[in-house]
């Protein structure tokens, strides 16, 4: 077959595709993987919220076209806010979402392919989905399973069941979310493409990177236990604190850092290093963390921890490995897959501190080990993480959905 062609402006290019992520989730990687398609000479256009315009101010290249579509005056606010001001700001969040989503759908027949990211509310979105589905090719990555802290299984399964049927291809990073579509949502395997989670390598060139004391970050002291991101139940936070507490009885010299916004209620893990008595081992930094400072928290990092519950693929330790920085992390799905393949960092048992504790204890001590981990996560982030053969993938997989669309004839997958 032979690729779509279109024209816009001056641009000739090989496809044209609309990234639809509406509260640009996944930052790092959405922009990894739209720059290198546009290299590649896709014309990519991201449909997203204002999240995009905070995250995006310390990049240096953007080759595609972002375009804020969505929660343009309620997505920071209802973020920001709490009690019954961020339900209200929620309230409008959800009305201009629905507004949004009509946009899109008039929009979609001016691309070649939609590529979907990260459902904003997926029981509402699955009725977009399917009308988007019937006039233009549609590919759905498939980030988790599951989204993160669910609260019922069977309802959120039954929701994700007919979500994964509705797209003319599934993209997968990891041999766990392929078997989990597979044995779990019945989803034929050739509908599934596995195509891996690029690397964060733009993390090393970025604009107004602060210095770590600028930061508020201290290197003087102990070397720093970090996990990084936003506070969620399926971290492990627990595991991490019960560790700590394991490693200042064995008199080892650290500290742990946990900074990141926290989407659940963060009192539980407070109360707990209280019990733990780890005041002077811990440290929270309970707040959204700029772009531009990721970099300086990471590189002051001795240790990325990452005992995670539950998780397909995680963001953090792309970027880990990306920054040359070892990780402790558990033996679960695209951890296990990724690190383990890199052999950039120790893995053990899920819901085990003593394992965490002693994992994270070898590192510290054991720093021709620990240099061999940084080096390894680095060399296999430029190699097996490159952009340039995941974007030739990619649009291989769109060539192959329009294909399948056209043959579909109605548009159904």
């Amino acid at each position: 077959m032979t690729a779509a062609s279109i024209k816009r402006g001056n641009d000739s290019r090989v496809l044209s595709v609309l990234m639809l992520n509406p509260a640009f989730s996944g930052g790092g990687y959405m922009h990894g993987l739209c720059n290198a398609l546009a290299d590649a000479g896709c014309y990519v256009e991201l449909h997203t919220g204002p999240h995009y315009v905070r995250t995006s101010r310390s990049w240096k290249r953007i080759a595609y076209h972002p375009r804020i579509r969505f929660y343009r005056h309620t997505q920071l606010r209802s973020y920001e806010t709490r009690g019954p001001v961020r339900l209200f700001w929620r309230g409008l969040r959800l009305v201009g979402h629905l507004w949004s989503m009509t946009r899109v759908l008039a929009a979609v027949r001016r691309f070649d392919v939609v590529h979907i990211h990260f459902l904003s509310i997926p029981r509402l979105d699955l009725w977009w989905l399917r009308a988007i589905a019937r006039h233009v090719p549609t590919v759905c990555t498939v980030h988790n399973l599951y989204p993160h802290d669910f609260s019922n299984l069977e309802t959120t399964h039954r929701i994700f069941q007919r979500i994964y049927a509705v797209p003319h291809v599934l993209v997968a990073h990891t041999d766990h979310t392929v078997e989990g579509l597979v044995q779990k949502f019945h989803v034929p395997p050739e509908k599934i493409a596995k195509i891996a989670f690029g690397n964060a390598n733009h993390l090393r060139d970025q604009r107004g990177v602060p210095t770590p004391a600028e930061a508020g970050l201290d290197l003087a002291g102990p070397p720093i236990i970090m996990m990084f991101g936003d506070l969620r139940h399926n971290k492990g936070v627990d595991v991490l604190l019960r560790a700590a507490a394991l490693l200042r009885d064995n008199d080892v010299s650290f500290r742990v850092l946990i900074a990141g916004a926290p989407s659940v209620d963060p009192r539980p893990y407070l109360e707990l290093a209280h019990a733990l008595r780890l005041g002077g081992n811990v440290e929270f930094r309970l707040a959204y963390v700029d772009e531009a400072a990721v970099t300086t928290y990471f590189r002051a990092a001795t240790i990325m921890a990452l005992p995670y519950r539950t998780i397909d693929q995680s963001l953090v330790a792309i970027s880990a490995m990306s920054l040359g920085r070892a990780l402790v992390a558990t033996r679960i799905a695209g951890l296990e897959e990724t690190i383990g393949q890199a052999q950039a960092g120790l893995l053990v048992p899920v819901d085990d501190p003593q394992a965490t504790a002693d994992a994270i204890k070898r590192l510290l001590t054991d720093e021709a080990l620990r240099r061999r981990c940084e080096a390894n996560g680095r060399r296999f982030a430029d190699a097996a993480l490159a952009w340039e053969p995941i974007a030739a993938r990619t649009i291989d997989l769109y060539r192959k959905c329009i294909a399948r669309h056209q043959q579909s004839g109605d548009g159904s997958p």
